[in-house]
């Protein structure tokens, strides 16, 4: 590929999108760095009115809480919404132009160009404003969001005179704190606002306290002029800091100003309050003797090893190229690396979800971090640990004895999700966070996490199932493991009971307990011993993993969704309207949860997750049967789908599940990406390419690949992280090439070849596997 071809496949123009939605716009060329994250609104709205946007800074984990009223409210019941805080807009800009200001009358702006390139991260934005008068002025935008220094944002504006000459006054300033603002009619949407408490500090540079009012949160946030221009002042004079530009601009000339935004660590609020003169030091040490130029350097270099280890790379189809790197480049940026945050359900790119961390994290987005940073995935699995005893505190207020019951929908660890049906009965969260923490621990060998947090995670888990679940009494549950009234990952099937994929994960969680237990009893018994295990609970722990009722139409051949699910009606799809999708939004909750029509995959995701339960032959009854059930109504369905479809070998129809999912969010598929990107589609994008594409499996004895390559592609390349080691992989139509690039062996397989790479022995770093023709 030429340069200038690679170039512009990380290169996302306004020209490649067709919706120019201000709020779409805001979602797709938002940046964040896992701390922090800007929408690219329209720099003159801040806080007022005058767009239909929602423009503001977000960071991770700074929320408030609001009090959940209920109808009637029974014991347990969550009391308090989260929602994450929406602070000052970095962007923001006043613009005065004959004594008339932005903020306080209309100046027409027009979106002219945008330009992200994902491959630094920098953000080059061009707009045309009018004042009322009709004076035209053109204002150009370089921002980026640090990924060196997480608490870093900087914004550089050029401002040109189009057709005339004379004063123009520009402040930077912040009078008032943003609130989240409310889209009506969509659940999936933040349906709250926000009060915030903002005290200015005393420094020679704009800075202001932030606190919330419930959640007793608070940040240090200042802003810099990055340079030594004496036109740029600094201003208190109105009790109000700003930096004031007096200007006086000739036709077409430009001036140029940048400024460095400083976003600090979140303390609790009386913390805050009581050293927030060191808090404030802390801040502008960030931001003092830099400029945009070396920050943006040092920025741009954390870019180029993150896609050094990340990239993938699709040879014959530009658009799904684009689509990915799109993808990766938000995956990167949403994810919290400080193990006290996740990933927001809409990155930091919006309130959307109100922020809150759901499953997505460890089952749709951990797996790419896991084999491509594991530093990373560590992280957001210490998230979990760290909210641990949230998670055991639940299980008491629900009534069990012991074991730990995560929350569905969270950002501090505790419940926010107000419809238990849809929200805590999704209970196979617990099994999904033991599935994520062995995942990573089998991947990576890391012990270390293994014996300080990861065993505690699954142990704990696996002690929910024992208490949760029963014994059943009659008909083909005698005698064995049954667990009723759950909600499966299909939210269109709530409260059941035996949901295939909660059991099989519930097993799995058990299992985990006992083969770790196990291991180490041999390494560290006193880690055992530190968490109470016995030999007791390990044996109850077997038995009912080895009882799960696993539910299973013999008619059929096919794995049943739960006990129930066959006997229901199937959902009327040829009486439906195109526009009444997603369902969610049409009709009741009960009438959904009386017809067999899924949101996602449910069933299958134990199939894809656990493919040595079934063979092929299986798994396409399996994929036939919940096909034509499936509406796709979450982002998360399409990606589970191309994996498994790529499995049974119906590969046409796979890249067509590719092509749609892949540009989820470009092409604002669900309909909500206005109110922040998918990230979930966007990390099962990654397990798309992996996973489905190569036909990656761990397996018992190490990875397999069992690639097949879309018609439509002529290469695709990757890079793993395994064991130590890491290898590249580059599939062409009928040959897979493997290639050593770290560390001092590994041995894979593929289409059942042994693949043994080997630093000791040159010619061994490189293996080329002939491919059998499927």
């Amino acid at each position: 590929m030429a340069i200038s071809e690679q170039k512009q496949s990380f290169q996302l123009h306004l020209q490649d999108l067709t919706n120019r939605n201000a709020s779409f716009l805001e979602t797709i060329y938002a940046l964040a760095n896992g701390h922090l994250g800007v929408r690219a609104s329209n720099p003159l709205q801040g806080n007022l009115r005058l767009d239909e946007g929602m423009p503001g800074l977000f960071v991770n984990g700074f929320y408030d809480l609001s009090h959940i009223t209920y109808g009637e409210s029974y014991a347990g019941y969550p009391e308090n919404n989260q929602t994450i805080a929406q602070l000052p807009d970095p962007r923001y800009l006043v613009i005065e132009v004959d004594g008339e200001r932005s903020d306080q009358t209309t100046f027409a702006t027009r979106v002219v160009d945008k330009n992200l390139d994902m491959e630094t991260g920098l953000l080059n934005e061009l707009f045309e404003i009018t004042t009322p008068s009709g004076k035209i002025l053109q204002l150009s935008l370089s921002t980026f969001a640090s990924q060196a220094d997480d608490g870093i944002y900087c914004v550089s504006y050029t401002i040109r005179p189009i057709n005339f000459s004379g004063a123009v006054k520009l402040y930077k300033q912040h009078p008032y704190i943003d609130q989240v603002f409310t889209r009506d009619g969509d659940i999936r949407a933040v349906s709250r606002n926000n009060i915030l408490d903002r005290q200015f500090l005393n420094a020679d540079f704009p800075a202001m306290q932030i606190t919330t009012q419930r959640s007793q949160l608070g940040l240090v946030l200042m802003w810099r002029y990055l340079g030594e221009d004496s036109l740029v002042k600094f201003d208190r004079s109105d009790g109000m800091p700003k930096y004031v530009m007096d200007l006086d601009l000739q036709q077409g000339l430009a001036e140029s100003f940048d400024f460095g935004y400083s976003v600090g660590r979140i303390h609790s609020l009386m913390d805050v309050a009581m050293n927030h003169t060191q808090y404030l030091k802390n801040a502008n040490a960030h931001l003092e003797h830099h400029s945009f130029s070396t920050l943006f350097t040092e920025s741009a270099h954390k870019m180029q090893e993150f896609w050094h280890n990340s990239d993938i790379r699709i040879d014959g189809d530009p658009e799904t190229q684009k689509g990915i790197r799109f993808n990766l480049f938000h995956l990167h940026q949403s994810a919290g690396h400080d193990g006290k945050t996740s990933i927001p359900a809409k990155g930091l790119t919006g309130a959307g979800y109100e922020g809150h961390y759901f499953w997505d994290t460890e089952m749709f987005m951990l797996p790419a971090f896991i084999y491509t940073d594991p530093q990373m995935a560590r992280a957001l699995l210490t998230y979990r640990y760290h909210t641990l005893d949230e998670a055991r505190r639940q299980a008491r207020d629900f009534g069990l004895d012991g074991g730990a019951m995560f929350a569905w929908r969270t950002i501090n660890g505790m419940e926010a999700s107000p419809y238990f049906p849809a929200g805590l009965a999704a209970v196979h969260i617990n099994a999904d966070i033991a599935y994520a923490v062995a995942e990573y621990v089998q991947v990576t060998d890391d012990q270390d996490f293994l014996v300080k947090m990861g065993f505690e995670l699954i142990l704990e888990t696996a002690r929910f199932w024992q208490r949760f679940g029963s014994f059943g009494i009659d008909g083909p549950q005698g005698g064995k493991f049954v667990i009723n009234k759950v909600t499966g990952p299909d939210e269109y099937s709530a409260m059941v009971n035996n949901n295939y994929y909660t059991n099989r994960m519930a097993q799995h969680n058990l299992r985990l307990a006992v083969s770790y237990a196990k291991q180490l009893k041999k390494s560290h018994p006193s880690k055992l011993e530190e968490l109470g295990v016995t030999e007791k609970e390990l044996q109850s722990f077997t038995h009912i993993a080895d009882s799960m009722y696993l539910p299973f139409d013999k008619e059929l051949g096919v794995k049943m969704q739960d006990d129930g699910a066959f006997n229901m009606e199937i959902w009327p799809f040829d009486q439906t309207p195109r526009d009444n999708y997603p369902l969610l939004l049409h009709y009741h909750p009960m009438r959904l949860y009386r017809h067999q029509v899924n949101k996602q995959a449910d069933t299958l995701m134990s199939d894809l997750l656990f493919p040595a339960d079934q063979d092929i032959e299986q798994l396409k009854r399996d994929f036939d049967y919940y096909e034509p059930l499936t509406t796709h109504d979450s982002s998360l369905s399409r990606p589970i789908f191309s994996i498994l479809a790529h499995r049974i070998l119906a590969h046409h129809k796979a890249y067509r599940y590719i092509a749609e999912s892949i540009l989820t969010d470009l092409n604002n598929s669900q309909g909500n990406s206005q109110d922040g990107v998918h990230v979930g589609n966007m990390g099962a994008s990654w397990m798309e390419m992996t996973l489905g594409v190569a036909g990656m499996i761990r397996a018992d004895r190490g990875l397999e690949f069992h690639p097949h390559l879309p018609v439509q592609w002529s290469a695709l390349t990757f890079k793993i992280r395994y064991r130590g080691s890491q290898f590249e992989m580059h599939i062409t139509r009928n040959q897979a090439h493997f290639s050593l690039i770290e560390g001092d062996q590994v041995t894979i397989y593929c289409d059942g070849q042994e693949v043994a790479l080997s630093s000791k022995a040159p010619v061994k770093r490189m293996m080329t596997v002939n491919l059998t023709e499927k």
